[in-house]
C-alpha cells in the first residue's frame, strides 16, 4: 500500500474513533452529565408539548417523576420485545444511560441525592404509585417490587369492581401523604373511560413544591399589578412581588424572549423564567424551545442588576398525560405490545396488563420567603457602566425548576 493510501486510512480511522468516542461519551465519559441531559431533553419536550396542547390553561409537570417511573417500566419490558424497548429508550432519552438496569440505578441515585440535599423549610413531596387490578392470573414480580421500592414508587393491586370506591381509595392516599394539598387526582370517570376492555394499570403521581429563595423578596413592596392573560385584551389584578438584586439574565433575540434565573436556598435549585417579549408570544416560544438545549441557554445567562416584579401565586395543575406521552413516542407502552413480562408474573402470557392511564398533579407555590431581603445590593465594577434593568412579568411565560442534575418541574403560566 502506498504512503498516500496509508495516510488516508489513518485519517479515516482517526475520524471514526473520534465519532465513537463522541457517541460513547454520554454513557461512559460523564454519567452525571448524560443523566442531566437526558432529564432536560425529555422534560423540555414533555412540558412544551403539554403547553402547546393546553394553551389556555396553566401547565405544571414533573419530568423527573414521569421519566423515573417510565424508565422503571422500560426495564420491565421482556427482552423478546426489542421494538418496544427501542421505542421507550429513544422517547425517554435514555440512549446514553447504558442498560435498562443501569438507567434505573442512575435515577435511583439522583432521587437519593435530591432528597438528601433538600434543606429544612423546603416543601418538596415526590409521590409516585402504580396501581392495577387484583386478579389471580398475574401479580407483580418480587424483584420488580424491590426495584420500584428503591425508587420510592409503590405498587398496588386493587379491586376495581367499584370505580368510585377505587378512586376514593387512591385519592385519599395521595391527600394524606401530601398534607391534604393536592386535591382529587383520579375520578371514577377516568378509571372507567381509560380501562375499557383492558385490565387497568395506572401510574399516578404528584409533586408539591415550595422553597425559600436564596434572596427573599421584600414583602412590604408586594403590590397589585395587571396580568394580561390574552395580549392586551384581558387583564386581572394580581399580587406581585418585588426584588432588586443581581440575578442571572440574558436577552434571547432568536427566541424573541428574555430569561432570568432566581436561585432557591436549597439543593442548588433555581427557577428559570423564559419570558416572551410579545404578550401573545408563548405558543411560538414553546415551539422553539422544543429544539433548544437548556444547558446551552443557561450558559448565556450573566449577572446584572435587575429590578424584578414577579406574580405571587399558588398553581395546582391536574393532567392526564397519556395522550401527550403517546405523541412523544411512547405509544407502544399503552398497547399489548408493551410486553411488561418482567413487571408481572403471569399464569397466562396474554394476561399481563399494559399502561392505561397516567394522571399527574403538581402544586407549585411562589411567595416572598427566603434569605434576608436586602434594600440595596453591592455594586460590581461593571455595574458602574450599566443601569438597573426593570423586568415586569405581566403576561404568560414558560418556567423550569431544576438544578445542574435534573429538571424537577416545568410548564407555563397563562392565568393567575
Amino acid at each position: 500500500m502506498s504512503y498516500v493510501n496509508w495516510r488516508r486510512l489513518l485519517v479515516v480511522t482517526a475520524v471514526v474513533l473520534q465519532l465513537l468516542l463522541l457517541f460513547s461519551s454520554g454513557a461512559n465519559g460523564n454519567p452525571a452529565a448524560a443523566l442531566s441531559g437526558s432529564t432536560e431533553r425529555f422534560g423540555l419536550r414533555l412540558a412544551t408539548s403539554l403547553g402547546l396542547a393546553q394553551p389556555h390553561s396553566n401547565v405544571a409537570v414533573s419530568p423527573l417523576l414521569l421519566q423515573t417511573a417510565l424508565t422503571l417500566l422500560y426495564a420491565g419490558v421482556t427482552p423478546s420485545s426489542a421494538p418496544t424497548a427501542q421505542q421507550l429508550r429513544v422517547a425517554l432519552e435514555l440512549q446514553y444511560l447504558g442498560t435498562p438496569e443501569q438507567s434505573v440505578q442512575q435515577f435511583r441515585q439522583l432521587l437519593a441525592d435530591l432528597k438528601q440535599e433538600v434543606a429544612i423549610g423546603c416543601q418538596l413531596r415526590l409521590l409516585s404509585e402504580l396501581y392495577t387490578q387484583q386478579r389471580y392470573t398475574f401479580s407483580f414480580r418480587d424483584e420488580f417490587e424491590a426495584r420500584a421500592g428503591a425508587l420510592g414508587i409503590g405498587v398496588h393491586r386493587l379491586d376495581f369492581d367499584s370505580w368510585a370506591s377505587t378512586a376514593q381509595q387512591i385519592n385519599y392516599d395521595f391527600l394524606r401523604r401530601s398534607n391534604y394539598s393536592v386535591g382529587e387526582l383520579v375520578s371514577s370517570h377516568l378509571l372507567e373511560s381509560t380501562s375499557g376492555s383492558d385490565t387497568p394499570f395506572l401510574h399516578v403521581s404528584a409533586l408539591t413544591f415550595r422553597a425559600p429563595w436564596a434572596q427573599a423578596f421584600d414583602a412590604q413592596q408586594t403590590q397589585r399589578i395587571n396580568f394580561f392573560t390574552e395580549g392586551s385584551r384581558n387583564s386581572k389584578l394580581v399580587d406581585a412581588m418585588f426584588m432588586q438584586h443581581r440575578l442571572r439574565y440574558a436577552e434571547l433575540p432568536s427566541l424573541d424572549a428574555c430569561a432570568v434565573e432566581l436561585p432557591y436556598a436549597t439543593a442548588g435549585l433555581s427557577l428559570l423564567i423564559i419570558y416572551p417579549n410579545q404578550p401573545l408570544g408563548l405558543a411560538q416560544l414553546e415551539r422553539q424551545l422544543q429544539r433548544i438545549d437548556l444547558h446551552q441557554l443557561r450558559r448565556m445567562l450573566s449577572e446584572r442588576k435587575i429590578a424584578l416584579t414577579l406574580p405571587k401565586f399558588s398553581l395546582l395543575a391536574h393532567t392526564e398525560l397519556r395522550r401527550v406521552l403517546e405523541q412523544l413516542g411512547l405509544s407502544k407502552l399503552f398497547t399489548p405490545e408493551a410486553q411488561l413480562h418482567n413487571v408481572f408474573s403471569s399464569i397466562l402470557s396474554s394476561s399481563a396488563p399494559h399502561l392505561t392511564a397516567v394522571p399527574h398533579t403538581v402544586l407549585l407555590e411562589l411567595n416572598e420567603a427566603g434569605g434576608e431581603a436586602e434594600q440595596t445590593f453591592v455594586a460590581a465594577f461593571t455595574d458602574l457602566f450599566r443601569s438597573t434593568l426593570s423586568l415586569v412579568i405581566n403576561h404568560p411565560f414558560f418556567y423550569a425548576v431544576g438544578n445542574e442534575k435534573t429538571l424537577l418541574l416545568a410548564g407555563h403560566v397563562v392565568d393567575i
